[in-house]
């Protein structure tokens, strides 16, 4: 026979399990978040500056910002609302998204092996 305390004992552990397999997960790149935002930012400058109009992108360019070097990118695509960082290591790719009906329109993704696809890193809010 099951007591009163036991049976609220289970469902306070049931409840926890629950909340815990829900909560969404903080997808990490190995960075903090003020490189992140330094990463998403660059690329938007890219996107921004006369880059745009190369197509194919020296990577020593040095309108390349410093943080996107750092990277040790094997490619750079540029597109109107696209920013692709190829990369050699974990995460194999940065990706800068332009989202216009979002209240942070620009989506910070990483992507590669590890990953479930492009997942979510942060969010900006510029023009």
């Amino acid at each position: 026979m099951i007591r009163p305390f036991q049976t609220l004992l289970l469902a306070s552990l049931a409840a926890v399990i629950i909340v815990a397999c829900s909560s969404p997960r903080r997808v990490s790149d190995g960075r903090t978040r003020d490189e992140q935002r330094r990463i998403a930012e660059a690329c938007l400058s890219m996107l921004r500056s006369s880059l745009t109009n190369e197509a194919i992108i020296q990577l020593d360019d040095t309108r390349v910002p410093q943080i996107i070097r750092s990277l040790h990118p094997v490619d750079i695509e540029l597109d109107a609302s696209d920013a692709v960082v190829m990369c050699s290591g974990k995460p194999a790719e940065y990706h800068l998204n332009f989202r216009p009906h979002d209240a942070k329109p620009w989506v910070l993704y990483v992507a590669g092996p590890g990953y479930n696809g492009h997942e979510e890193l942060l969010r900006l809010d510029h023009d």
